[in-house]
């Protein structure tokens, strides 16, 4: 929904500009829409992460709370609930882990994100 609002929120009078520029429907999308929305869907792809990494209801619902077949759908928040009573170092080793790798991967995709135009060196009058 957040990037269907940031699409009906670029204005029509740039994309009415750039057809009677002679722009191409894919050069309109890659050249307007894309720029325009890139903060939302930054945003959201961040916290799709986020919450891909702590999924814990669906898989638990399927399997019930065992991740079957052999383990291969328990997700990494199944295991620290499984650790929670018995082995609690484990359980917050893997709290960490979440944590620096949602960081770093959320980094990344901010960085690659960013605008990178803007920041060119200008040349020295001498």
């Amino acid at each position: 929904m957040l990037l269907m609002a940031a699409i009906m929120g670029v204005d029509t009078s740039l994309y009415e500009s750039a057809q009677i520029d002679g722009a191409t429907s894919s050069q309109t999308f890659w050249k307007i829409t894309i720029p325009l929305i890139k903060p939302i869907m930054s945003y959201v792809l961040v916290t799709s992460l986020i919450g891909g990494l702590q999924m814990y209801d669906v898989p638990a619902l399927l399997t019930k709370d065992m991740g079957s077949p052999n383990g291969k759908l328990k997700t990494v928040v199944m295991i620290i609930q499984a650790n929670k009573q018995g082995d609690i170092g484990k359980a917050s080793a893997l709290c960490v882990i979440i944590f620096i790798v949602s960081a770093v991967i959320g980094l990344a995709l901010m960085f690659a994100s960013a605008d990178h135009d803007g920041k060119k060196k200008k040349k020295k009058r001498g």
